[in-house]
């Protein structure tokens, strides 16, 4: 026998006064290393009355064990603890052999072990080292909080509860040695004898600076990045943070304001699926990039959101589309393939709907009804679900897919319908229109005296509000007799926050205010001094464009820009969200408008839509004096000077435009009308009414009655 080993010898055993503990069961090996077997081992400490050891099975106590206890009572059952810390030696022995010694660490019992907020003062770039180890700023209390001396502490083990943002060393010598590794912040624990703390916590630097390319160009300067179907493209993220460091790796979500026609991977690379040109921009979400602990978002720059700068994208090539049209007046929808321009059968719905909103894959079709939720099938035109539990209005639809927002305006319930099983979670609150953000992590939802927003990873928040509703006066139940309601939102481009319409239009931003007690993660972040119905969003980021009923008939030019960068106190923050004191402060969205008259006196707007290229937007309304007059806003250059409004003239016995929607390409735009209950065909190019086709839709008597719904997707043109 020439070794015996006793582990484990590098940490040692940390044990509280009175506590009891086991050492490793020894390993003997002979002098080349082959191991041997002991029948028995002995075991033996260099101070009894700190660390006292059973010679027979290896319990240790923390102090001294009971022997030749009256009453009976066993040898090596009670654990008397010592008379102060220290650290003693034990070892293990057998045929003629003693093993390494390994330190057994006695001390008081511990309450707590904290890691003080000054051992980092600072964040840490990717790939770093805090300058001191999580060990040289530990303090470990006793249960009276006094401090207990490190050196009879033993080891203590330290764990990130996000262990993606830091990596710790449990080496000896290296032990509490911190890396940082993906951006944002995590609690850190620490523990010994038994006991697990939170102790700390860890910041990783996070972006400030998210700059796309696609082969070293933005599309910027009227020079868009062409794709065509046949030649994807990888987009190249440069992400710095505020000390303008490299981050690699971080997860960001992507995102394409024309998804149907330009995609965009997990991974960034672009697909050109039909013809159009649109915008592909990246954030930084936390809950998956640069997460935070709740009561730590803000502390520098952790858990915060950051958006990146634009691409600028062309797809080639050809398409056609495919149009569904219906009316909260009738149980049928109708669908037409304009490749060959034959309008379909009108297809029979179990009731009349009160709303219809398409996925954006366009394989869906989303029918809310005052007694249950229809689903159709868009390649079949078929009834392929029915739901009964989630009656009510269909709001929106997320970007992937996955979740569907319906309110059931009898019970006041906005439910989160989940696609695929037909699960839901819900909250109170009645709504009338909902907007997500294209990575379908944000969802915003304007209702007449609140704003409420839901988060993957912070939940549902509601603002009340006073002044969103200034629109006409609109029956808010499941019925099918207001289907276009105000106030309407809108979301910016990039996606820091919506858009409210009301008596004045106001904003809230993705950058939470934590100098209180409770967060406000949604604040106020703009108001305008103008009165809007309905709202929209031009895909260029320059214009929120906005209609109202009010004198007589206006439209609002809300000029907006979406900082880069935010100054407090003379610091500089990049990525939107200002700070200070270790807070997130409200972004400020500055903006300026215009405003103009619409030409037309209606009652009620219906829509405003912008088109895919930012060049126009049309405002679709109801009049009881109507004579087929669509207007047609203009946004001008820069986007703070005033636009231009015209008419286009619609054919013969059209009254009111009630509804429209652009084909994917963006050359026709789509109107119902009422009175001679068409739908028109409105050339972009010339603002022209070019053609009118009869969608064949019926009330439950047998009248025609006008499109107010109109879904569109691009197909292949063979």
């Amino acid at each position: 026998m020439a070794n015996i080993d006793l582990e484990p010898k590098t940490t040692g055993i940390s044990l509280a006064y009175g506590q009891t503990g086991q050492v490793q069961q020894p390993t003997a090996t002979d002098c080349v290393g082959t191991t041997e077997t002991i029948a028995h081992y002995n075991y033996g400490s260099s101070n009894l009355l700190l660390a006292d050891i059973n010679p027979n099975t290896g319990q240790i106590c923390g102090g001294t064990w009971n022997r030749n206890s009256a009453g009976g009572i066993p040898d090596f059952t009670i654990c008397i603890p010592p008379s102060g810390p220290g650290v003693a030696q034990i070892t293990a022995s057998g045929a003629g052999v003693s093993s390494n010694p390994i330190p057994v660490f006695v001390h008081p019992p511990i309450s707590t072990i904290t890691i003080p907020d000054q051992t980092q003062t600072g964040c840490v770039p990717q790939n770093q080292q805090l300058p001191s180890s999580l060990l040289a700023g530990t303090t470990v209390l006793d249960q009276s909080g006094n401090p207990i001396n490190l050196n009879y502490v033993g080891n203590i083990t330290y764990a990130a509860v996000n262990p993606s943002i830091v990596s710790i060393s449990q080496t000896t010598g290296t032990n509490g040695v911190a890396t940082a590794l993906q951006p944002g912040s995590t609690v850190i624990t620490a523990t010994t004898s038994l006991v697990t703390s939170a102790a700390g916590y860890f910041f990783t630097c996070p972006p400030a600076n998210i700059s796309l390319t696609v082969n070293g160009h933005t599309g910027a300067n009227g020079n868009p990045i062409v794709v065509s179907p046949s030649s994807p493209q990888n987009i190249s993220a440069a992400i710095t943070d505020a000390k303008g460091q490299a981050i690699n790796g971080p997860s960001l979500d992507y995102s394409s304001t024309q998804p149907q026609q330009i995609s965009v991977s997990a991974g960034g690379a672009i697909s050109a699926l039909f013809p159009t040109t649109g915008d592909i921009q990246a954030i930084c979400q936390p809950g998956t990039c640069n997460p935070a602990p709740v009561n730590k978002i803000g502390v520098l720059g952790t858990g915060l959101p950051i958006v990146s700068d634009k691409l600028v994208v062309k797809s080639t090539g050809s398409s056609s589309t495919l149009l569904w049209m219906a009316s909260p007046q009738s149980n049928f929808f109708t669908p037409i393939d304009l490749t060959n321009g034959n309008v379909g059968t009108p297809v029979k719905l179990p009731y009349q709907p009160n709303s219809m909103v398409m996925d954006q894959l366009g394989l869906n079709i989303y029918f809310g009804s005052y007694r249950e939720l229809m689903v159709v099938a868009a390649a079949s035109n078929s009834l392929s679900k029915q739901d009964i539990n989630v009656p009510g209005v269909v709001l929106a639809v997320s970007p992937d897919g996955t979740t569907v927002v319906i309110n059931d305006r009898v019970r006041n319930v906005i439910y989160l319908y989940t696609a695929k099983n037909g699960s839901f979670t819900s909250i109170g609150g009645t709504a009338t229109s909902a907007v997500f953000s294209p990575d379908s992590k944000n969802l915003y939802i304007a209702g007449p005296n609140a704003l409420y927003v839901h988060n993957i990873s912070t939940g549902w928040s509601v603002y009340p509000e006073t002044t969103y509703s200034s629109g006409p006066a609109c029956t808010l139940d499941n019925s099918n007799l207001d289907p276009f309601c105000s106030p309407g939102v809108a979301i910016t481009i990039p996606s820091v926050g919506p858009f409210i319409s009301g008596s004045s239009t106001t904003a809230n931003g993705f950058c939470p205010d934590t100098r209180g007690a409770t967060p406000i993660y949604y604040p106020n972040a703009a108001t305008v001094a103008a009165q809007t119905d309905q709202l929209a969003a031009t895909n260029d980021g320059n214009h929120i464009i906005g209609a109202t009923i009010g004198s007589g008939g206006q439209l609002t030019d809300i000029a907006v820009t979406i900082p880069q960068s935010t100054s407090v106190a003379g610091n500089t923050f990049p990525g939107s969200c200002p700070q200070s004191n270790n807070h997130s402060l409200p972004l400020t969205i500055p903006t300026t408008f215009n405003q103009i008259a619409l030409g037309v006196s209606p009652t009620n707007i219906d829509q405003v839509v912008t088109s895919p290229d930012s060049a126009l937007a049309f405002v679709t309304y109801n009049s009881s004096n109507a004579t087929g007059v669509l207007p047609v806003y203009k946004p001008a250059t820069p986007a703070t000077t005033p636009g231009t409004i015209s008419d286009v003239q619609l054919s013969s016995g059209a009254l009111a435009p009630l509804a429209g929607v652009f084909s994917p390409d963006g050359s026709i735009f789509f109107v119902g009308t009422s009175g001679d209950n068409l739908v028109h065909y409105v050339d972009v190019k010339s603002l022209t009414d070019t053609q009118t086709i009869n969608p064949k839709l019926v009330d439950p008597n047998g009248n025609p009655v006008p499109v107010q719904f109109l879904v569109v997707k691009p197909r292949p043109t063979t």
